[in-house]
């Protein structure tokens, strides 16, 4: 199904999933077809969808320095500039991953194209700290890198984007 999907997605431009089966956690899980796999064949941004979802009002983004953060970057300057969203984003550092000025070059890229955000570098364990985020800024939509690391680094290291999905409450658009 992955395969599928991803070949059609080569002429569009987001490919929206609802996510009733988020990706489970294990190593075994990591070599099973499934939501994981269509992340990482997939061409396009995917809008993870959960079953209840709300108008788009805040939008959180979850920045790293990354190559596929900052097409989530990108995205979220789009959003904040065009429709006038609000946004927050946050850095999480956590085991020397995240450098303390990724924060400054996402503020610089927002602030060099007009939009406006509200920036949180935080140190913690990744995927709590942005949920934690998206609650208390009360975001409608996350956005964040898809995997960065290898099959078997998420295994031995786990992946924050698995464990976003599968508690995050509301829609994550995951950036390639």
């Amino acid at each position: 199904m992955a395969r599928k999907i991803s070949e059609h997605a080569r002429s569009k431009d987001l490919v929206v999933v609802n996510l009733t089966y988020p990706p489970e956690s294990g190593a075994k899980a990591l070599l099973e077809p499934g939501f994981r796999t269509l992340v990482q064949r997939c061409p396009t941004p995917i809008l993870a969808a959960p079953k209840h979802a709300r108008d788009l009002q805040r939008a959180l983004l979850a920045y790293d320095g990354s190559p596929k953060a900052q097409e989530a970057l990108f995205i979220a300057a789009y959003l904040g500039g065009r429709w006038h969203i609000p946004l927050q984003i946050i850095s999480v550092v956590e085991s020397g991953r995240v450098a303390p000025d990724t924060l400054s070059a996402a503020r610089q890229y927002m602030e060099s194209h007009g939009v406006g955000a509200t920036y949180t570098l935080v140190e913690g364990r990744v995927a709590e700290e942005i949920l934690r985020a998206a609650d208390e800024f009360d975001a409608d939509l996350l956005l964040m890198g898809s995997y960065g690391r290898s099959p078997l680094l998420q295994a031995v290291l786990g992946s924050a984007v698995d464990e976003v999905l599968r508690q995050a409450q509301r829609p994550l658009l995951l950036c390639r």
